[in-house]
């Protein structure tokens, strides 16, 4: 089902959602291998950066609502159901004295481990196509953009997962087609190719480094 859709590299805003084909976002998905010394540094280098983006005070800590955020721009995409019931009381739990805030020491823990184990990995473009497929029954190719609105406002119900207003104005800009005027459609297979060559672009450049360090001696 959709979710976060697109990506701001300008402000290092994440939002996605399962939609992209699987690869290795880091040695230790690489050839099911544990990553080598050099190559866990390395990743634990890429997770602090993404983190310090956020650490406005400098203090090792950011808010609770930016975890997502962070999650997403490193290769891990969890639901906010899965931020508020599952990864943040987690990430509390780990030091509680902190009046709320989520340490780096205990953000860096559990990303990796979500790394690792590819917790929250994207799921390949063929299962977001037969989840746009589901809303397009007559198979005419798109969706009209005020179903969209409807379903991702909804999510099924389940509020904590709906779309805000303004997640739903960038959503439907980066998914309309760039060559026609009108914006009332999503042509969801021009839209699914353009969205994983962004992230899969994304990702490749962020975890290049670790993945190549970690492949040279196989």
């Amino acid at each position: 089902c959709c979710c976060r859709l697109w990506l701001k590299r300008e402000s290092l805003e994440f939002i996605a959602c399962p939609l992209v084909s699987r690869f290795s976002l880091c040695v230790a998905a690489m050839s099911g291998q544990e990553p080598s010394a050099p190559s866990l540094d390395k990743l634990r280098k890429v997770i602090k950066e993404a983190f310090s983006y956020f650490d406005k005070v400098g203090n090792s800590t950011v808010q609770q609502d930016e975890v997502g955020t962070i999650m997403r721009y490193l290769g891990q995409f969890p639901s906010e159901s899965d931020l508020k019931d599952t990864i943040i009381p987690e990430l509390l739990d780990d030091d509680p004295s902190r009046d709320g805030l989520i340490t780096f020491e205990a953000f860096e823990k559990v990303m990796l481990r979500d790394l690792m184990d590819r917790v929250y990995d994207p799921d390949d473009s063929e299962t977001l196509l037969a989840a746009f497929r589901v809303l397009d029954p007559e198979g005419k190719g798109y969706i009209e953009s005020n179903l969209m609105h409807e379903h991702l406002s909804t999510r099924g119900g389940k509020a904590a997962d709906g779309f805000r207003e303004r997640e739903m104005g960038d959503f439907l800009e980066y998914a309309k087609d760039k060559e026609s005027a009108d914006s009332s459609k999503i042509y969801y297979e021009d839209y699914v190719a353009k969205l994983t060559a962004d992230i899969e672009k994304h990702l490749e450049h962020l975890y290049q480094d670790a993945r190549g360090s970690g492949s040279g001696g196989r």
